[in-house]
């Protein structure tokens, strides 16, 4: 029998949907060798750190998107509204309008290694920072730009979680839809 060749990228992109529908706990490496075609024995051969290994990998490709679709935007040129926007458009994509977990959330829950935490916890202060930073260039105040930058991080957390409890996303595209408004100082 010939043995099958996925990609890191391919791999990595599963493993993140399995993460973000069943939590660390909740996936196993048979569950990861299953969804890809491989046999468990290639998954330590690419990955000797076993299952904390893959959800290291797999945050980092979270990560990489976050900082090509959301950091680098935010930071970048033109109007912050108009950033702002851009990268809710980017949220909706990355969330499917709602239907799939934060990575964050999932893998912050118990079980993964005290890197993934550290890890989780990098990522959860640049999205914060992000969004702090475009707040204060937009018209607010350090303070207060913080304070919206929280909020905004809140908010979409807390309506990424009511989308997946409750079967209804109308929250989660409310939530995006409002990031401007929240963000951006009035002109």
């Amino acid at each position: 029998m010939a043995h099958r060749i996925v990609s890191d990228e391919v791999f990595l992109a599963t493993a993140l949907d399995l993460f973000r529908t069943y939590g660390f706990e909740g996936v196993s490496l048979k569950q990861l060798a299953d969804a890809t075609g491989l046999e468990k024995a290639s998954l330590y051969y690419r990955y000797p750190g076993g299952k904390d290994a893959i959800a290291m990998a797999a945050a980092g490709e979270a990560v990489r998107w976050l900082q090509a679709n959301v950091f680098d935007p935010l930071a970048g040129g033109g109007p912050p509204r108009k950033r702002v926007s851009l990268v809710a458009e980017k949220l909706r994509e990355f969330y499917a309008g709602g239907l799939k977990a934060c990575v964050m959330d999932v893998l912050s829950i118990r079980g993964g290694s005290e890197e993934l935490q550290l890890g989780l916890k990098t990522a959860m202060q640049a999205l914060t920072s992000a969004f702090a930073h475009v707040a204060k260039e937009s018209g607010y105040g350090a303070a207060a730009a913080r304070s919206k930058a929280e909020e905004a991080v809140v908010r979409l957390e807390g309506s990424l979680i009511l989308a997946r409890v409750l079967g209804d996303t109308a929250c989660f595209e409310r939530v995006l839809k409002g990031l401007p408004d929240l963000l951006t100082a009035p002109s």
